[in-house]
């Protein structure tokens, strides 16, 4: 669901322990311990959440973790945490090896995001459609000539655990394998660097990557590196990713961000009330959680938002 905007100011199978957990009885919706791991570009955006929910309620105790969508996937279907944040949809597999151990991933959109296809700041190319960038990310093309550039290319991706990896193969390649002379990265700071450091270079990166200090308004942009349009085709016209953009759709590599959990482990807990999972989750999206995933440069999915632009 969109809501309107006003422009003046936001798996590899493995055997579930967590089924089989004794809850703590001293654990309630705002007391007690729980890891939430995942997604590498949510990150930053989740220890802020963990920060104001600590301080509000001393008793509970956040850890977040990063390494990618599928790592936090793997963490939950393990019972070495309790909601894995997701920047994709879970695979049919993945969630087929999760009920075959017992649980049930249940998951609840938080926010929305927005891929960007990033490029050194001294590349000419301003503007790339699908099929344009299909071709660069599968091989098919070496360097820039096609898109309206002189220099030789070369493509950074993000790392089969970093969700967007999985995400630009299904929406933009239809599944084609990507390019074996492109660059893998293990995080999105890897893929930044990358850009910067060869002028020829093209990469994936969440939008909040686009900026290096999101504590300021107005954010700080990262320097070296800049975004270009992407349109599906070119009739369709082109679209920078920002939160404008994505929470009014137009961006076509928008995508949600979402928080699971085991529901069937959360369930233990008194019918799951008393959850400290359900109950962080509550205030992710809440009023008060949504204006955090805003401030860090995503777009709120549970309230109507208002966006600076």
């Amino acid at each position: 669901m969109r809501f309107p905007i006003f422009l003046t100011a936001i798996l590899a199978a493995a055997v579930i322990s967590g089924c089989d957990q004794k809850p703590r009885s001293t654990e309630t919706q705002t007391e007690g311990r729980i890891v939430v791991a995942g997604s590498d570009g949510a990150v930053k955006m989740m220890r802020r959440q963990s920060q104001r929910f600590m301080a509000t309620y001393p008793k509970s105790d956040i850890v977040v973790l990063g390494g990618g969508s599928k790592a936090g996937i793997v963490a939950l279907n393990e019972g070495r945490a309790r909601i894995a944040v997701v920047s994709r949809d879970l695979t049919a597999e993945e969630d087929s090896i999760i009920r075959l151990n017992g649980g049930n991933a249940k998951g609840y959109k938080i926010a929305h995001d927005g891929l960007a296809v990033i490029v050194n700041s001294g590349n000419a190319v301003r503007q790339l459609t699908f099929e344009q960038l299909e071709k660069i990310f599968t091989g098919k093309v070496s360097g820039w000539s096609f898109a309206g550039g002189s220099m030789g290319m070369l493509a950074v991706i993000p790392g089969p655990n970093l969700g967007s990896c999985e995400y630009f193969q299904k929406i933009v390649m239809k599944g084609a394998p990507y390019s074996k002379k492109a660059y893998p990265c293990s995080t999105n700071a890897q893929i930044v660097e990358m850009i910067k450091k060869y002028p020829g270079a093209v990469g994936l990166v969440p939008m909040s990557y686009l900026y290096s200090d999101w504590d300021v308004w107005p954010p700080v942009r990262e320097k070296g590196i800049k975004a270009v349009a992407v349109g599906l085709v070119k009739e369709s016209g082109f679209f920078v990713p920002n939160q404008k953009t994505v929470n009014e759709g137009n961006y076509p590599l928008t995508h949600p961000l979402y928080l699971y959990v085991n529901d069937n482990l959360e369930q233990t807990f008194v019918e799951g009330r008393y959850s400290l999972a359900n109950g962080f989750i509550t205030f992710v999206s809440s009023t008060e959680g949504q204006r955090i995933v805003a401030k860090q440069g995503l777009v709120p999915s549970t309230v109507p938002v208002l966006i600076k632009q």
